[in-house]
């Protein structure tokens, strides 16, 4: 498992927008990988969190899941779907949480890659603003044999 700085590094330098958002890491364990991203870079015209800035977030928290959970992908890890659900406006910084798949679902994801040179899954990532559940996020992700 990655560190949560070495996880923050390879973000920002692989994906830049991480950086320009303000993106650091806060954990990546078995269970969750959590991110936080700062109020004041990212905010709109109402002074709420962009709801870009939300989508990308979540995005990138769940591809850091995958990246952790599967480093034998080095990286090559591409969002399929997103769907991305506002439910309140974010008037805070964000924490962003993509628990992780159960060991089930990543066991069908490992044999396809191993297999197939190409595996799938689904996460589901929670957007905090202040404690408050600000969005939701499903995405499915597909990591690629190079």
């Amino acid at each position: 498992m990655m560190t949560e700085t070495e996880l923050q590094t390879f973000l920002h330098r692989h994906i830049p927008a991480t950086a320009a958002l303000g993106l650091e890491v806060a954990e990546c364990s078995r269970e969750q990988t959590v991110v936080t991203l700062p109020h004041l870079p990212n905010r709109n015209h109402k002074n709420t969190v962009f709801g870009g800035s939300i989508a990308l977030a979540a995005t990138a928290c769940g591809w850091a899941a995958v990246h952790c959970a599967l480093p034998e992908a080095a990286g090559n890890i591409v969002i399929q779907q997103g769907e991305t659900r506002y439910l309140r406006p974010a008037r805070a910084g964000l924490t962003v949480i993509t628990r992780n798949a159960d060991d089930e679902a990543w066991k069908v994801m490992r044999e396809m890659f191993g297999r197939r040179g190409k595996g799938k899954i689904e996460l589901y990532t929670q957007v905090f603003s202040d404690g408050i559940l600000a969005a939701e996020f499903r995405g499915k992700y597909v990591a690629l044999k190079e």
